[in-house]
């Protein structure tokens, strides 16, 4: 019932943020300008996290879908009421947005290849599933932010919290220059199969490790808080 729960609520937010992406590779495909590798490779980045801010409501705090508000929604309060652990119920809606995700951006990778000639020029079939998993986890860390914010702020708040936190996230490592082997932007960038033809193993070793500190902290935080 839970999983089932979770995908009436999320299921809209996944054909929502697929159709803009979308939008935006199409924008890319057939702007008039000039397209390369790293610009292909740009967007599809920020195509992720626009993913993980939309998919990763996986908190106990649930919202209607599509819709931001402030203060608690009512599914929130019936979920509470389910005779479950908080922890299963934060583990089947985290697992559930993963899955959306990681399926989101399986369908990313597969509009890359057939839409763009540079990216067929430029990568085989295998080094674009490879850049999917390599996409999948790094992603993960951004979810899990996401996930933790969750589980004490706002939809609203959720949204926007977010996006400073991976823009923040993405100054520091732009003005302190983090090592090949956990930066996490340049494994999904420069770093990725499609343009160094190598899988970034340890950035993601270092971006599971992360996900899963994450996770533990908004399950200490689900666990403590009042609702």
């Amino acid at each position: 019932m839970l999983w089932y729960k979770g995908w009436l609520e999320t299921r809209f937010r996944l054909v929502f943020v697929l159709a803009v992406v979308t939008l935006m590779l199409s924008v890319q495909l057939y702007g008039g300008t000039k397209v390369d590798v790293r610009a292909v490779i740009l967007m599809a980045g920020m195509s992720v996290w626009l993913i993980c801010v939309f998919l990763a409501a996986a908190g106990i705090v649930t919202q209607q879908s599509l819709q931001a508000a402030k203060g608690l929604h009512g599914s929130t309060l019936f979920t509470l009421t389910l005779p479950v652990s908080r922890f299963r119920l934060l583990a089947v809606r985290a697992s559930l947005g993963w899955l959306e995700m990681a399926g989101g951006i399986a369908g990313i990778c597969c509009l890359l290849w057939f839409l763009f000639p540079v990216i067929r020029g430029a990568a085989t079939p295998q080094e674009m599933i490879e850049y999917a998993a390599v996409l999948i986890v790094c992603a993960s860390a951004f979810y899990c932010i996401t996930v933790l914010l969750a589980t004490f702020l706002d939809d609203l708040w959720r949204v926007w919290g977010s996006f400073l936190c991976y823009g923040a996230i993405w100054w520091l490592a732009y003005k302190i220059p983090a090592p090949a082997s956990v930066n996490i932007f340049l494994a999904m960038g420069d770093g990725s199969p499609v343009l160094a033809h190598t899988m970034p193993w340890t950035a993601m070793a270092f971006a599971l490790g992360l996900a899963a500190v994450l996770f533990f902290a908004a399950l200490k935080v689900v666990q403590h808080r009042e609702y």
